[in-house]
């Protein structure tokens, strides 16, 4: 009954605006809340829902229907920020825009006329997706990196169509279990692929430590393209690198890091799941086609690890090296199996290089 007034409210000219129910909590399990105003509300069946709340899952998880029916759904370690929700009697003037914040997130758009579902804008921390009569799930990782699946309907076709755009480019998703990664706001979303071999219960975070094969295969791929345009780019005509005097550039910082920094044996095995996450970087290279094997960091300067990593295929030597607080210079056979794991006063990274398996850790601090 209290529903249905909600929705004869919604369709009675009335718009939902701030301190106006606009859904409620359906369903949920385990540790949840809800933010609102600063203060964190524990969670019930029947609690409303009000603009601007933060749903939040620790160790638990959560449904939200909103009064057209549309229904978000969040896993384990999630976070949705309820941004806008106007409902007009008129579905052209309707609107509802979600901001996925972190974890893994399903959403499925309403039945109920209320909304023209061209209206419903989804963000993530690097693309927007637009919203066609649709079905799909979100996972984001701490640093915003976005992995996005269009699922079926009941029949197992295409529940719709949805586009994910930035500022670097567009691709629609228009097939079931259609997807794509985005890793940067400045970065192309990837070309959809078919993710072969999954059901919608198999769709959680641990995509975002083991992507499906395809995403890294479809990630690979452009990275393989990128790189072999941008080596013709280069005019060998203008080396001068030889006419530089790092030692000058670098200065006395070079005294200020030595291999005692680097503490060979204390590697924390048991890191939470979500600082695996914030490390992993999806856009990596597989040990295909005789690829050197890096996952972690970018070829050439990776503004999130702040590393510069060259690897030298003539010399079959990769070399990661970062000046920031001090100077990390690590040097490689291509054909080395590490794990690198980097602490310093910006953020934390770890850096896998062939098959990994040997640790270095390096902590490093301010002066």
């Amino acid at each position: 009954m209290l529903r249905l007034f909600k929705k004869i409210l919604a369709t009675s000219g009335i718009l939902c605006c701030f301190g106006f129910t606009i859904g409620d909590i359906t369903d949920f399990t385990g540790e949840t809340s809800i933010s609102r105003s600063a203060s964190d509300l524990s969670v019930s069946s029947g609690l409303d829902i009000l603009l601007n709340d933060v749903a939040i899952t620790n160790n638990g998880r959560m449904a939200i229907t909103f009064l057209d029916e549309s229904n978000l759904r969040l896993t384990e370690h999630s976070e949705v920020v309820i941004d806008s929700v106007i409902y007009d009697p008129n579905p052209d003037k309707s609107k509802m825009v979600l901001n996925f914040a972190q974890g893994t997130a399903r959403f499925a758009s309403g039945k109920l006329a209320l909304m023209n579902k061209s209206n419903i804008r989804i963000n993530t921390p690097v693309a927007t997706i637009g919203i066609r009569g649709t079905d799909f799930t979100t996972t984001i990782d701490e640093l915003g990196r976005s992995l996005i699946i269009l699922l079926p309907d009941a029949s197992g076709a295409a529940s719709g169509e949805i586009t994910v755009t930035n500022e670097a480019g567009t691709v629609v998703l228009d097939e079931a279990f259609e997807a794509t990664s985005v890793a940067t706001i400045s970065s192309p979303p990837v070309q959809p692929v078919k993710v072969e071999n999954i059901t919608v219960a198999q769709i959680d975070n641990m995509f975002i430590v083991s992507p499906p094969d395809e995403i890294e295969q479809a990630i690979e791929e452009e990275q393989s393209d990128s790189y072999d345009s941008n080596i013709l780019d280069i005019d060998f005509l203008e080396f001068t690198e030889l006419e530089r005097d790092y030692f000058k550039e670098i200065g006395e910082t070079l005294d200020d890091y030595n291999e005692l920094d680097i503490d060979y044996l204390n590697v924390d095995f048991l890191q939470d799941l979500l600082l695996v996450l914030d490390m992993r970087d999806p856009l990596s290279l597989k040990k295909k086609r005789g690829r050197v094997n890096i996952e972690g960091t970018l070829l050439g300067y990776d503004p999130q690890t702040q590393y510069n990593t060259i690897v030298d295929r003539a010399a079959g030597t990769v070399w990661f090296y970062r000046q920031v607080t001090g100077v990390i210079s690590l040097r490689f056979d291509s054909d080395a199996n590490f794990d690198i794991y980097t602490y310093t006063d910006e953020r934390p990274s770890i850096i896998k290089l062939g098959d990994g398996g040997n640790s270095i850790t390096i902590r490093q601090q301010g002066g």
